[in-house]
């Protein structure tokens, strides 16, 4: 068998996240390995470890490209209407893209996690999350302290989070007859209606 033509480090980089990111659609995280990667671009195993030092690094930067895609829900958002209704359509907008992309959202927060910690930029796009979300609900109640702000924030967050959690396993009908989205636009609709509102 004739060696692999050998490509520059960008281009063979490109291609690893590429194949990281298909293996993750068809097969989810426990299917994600050097061995898998290294036979869609043509290379070895140890290749794959010259540029990325581990397969926790591999899913990191296709984590990073999958915070990118979700900072942009945000940047497509309609100027007009209230801030409630772009808190919802955020809510319905982030819920739709997980359902697309099931194995990507699964990575983020259920991924291998071979470190205690996570790298610096990591915890940037999370906060930058966050952020954009606390500005939409600052929007609606400006009122709102910076603290309050954020704890609302984390809880719309989470509780969104939970029920596609649910729902991506196939579990949340256990619960309720609720889809996700119903969940968050109703706990959202609950959050709202506490807060005073501007105007």
């Amino acid at each position: 068998m004739s060696r692999p033509q050998r490509v520059p480090r960008a281009e063979l980089r490109q291609a690893i996240l590429e194949s990281a990111r298909g293996i993750l659609d068809r097969e989810g995280v426990p299917g994600l390995s050097a061995r898998a990667i290294a036979r869609e671009v043509g290379y070895t195993a140890a290749s794959i470890y010259n540029v990325f030092g581990s397969m926790s690094d591999i899913l990191m930067e296709v984590n990073r490209e999958t915070f990118a895609r979700l900072e942009q829900l945000f940047d497509t958002l309609p100027e007009a209407g209230t801030p409630a209704a772009r808190l919802h359509l955020i809510c319905q907008s982030y819920i739709s893209f997980m359902r697309r992309n099931p194995a990507l959202w699964s990575a983020l927060f259920g991924g291998m996690r071979q470190r205690e910690t996570f790298p610096d930029w990591y915890g940037e796009a999370v906060r930058g999350l966050m952020g954009r979300l606390t500005e939409l609900l600052r929007e609606h109640a400006p009122d709102l302290d910076d603290n309050r702000a954020m704890r609302l924030t984390e809880q719309l967050y989470v509780s969104v989070h939970g029920a596609v959690a649910l729902e991506v396993d196939r579990r949340l009908d256990i619960l309720t007859t609720q889809s996700a989205g119903e969940i968050a636009a109703s706990v959202l609709d609950a959050m709202l209606s506490r807060l005073k509102p501007k105007g």
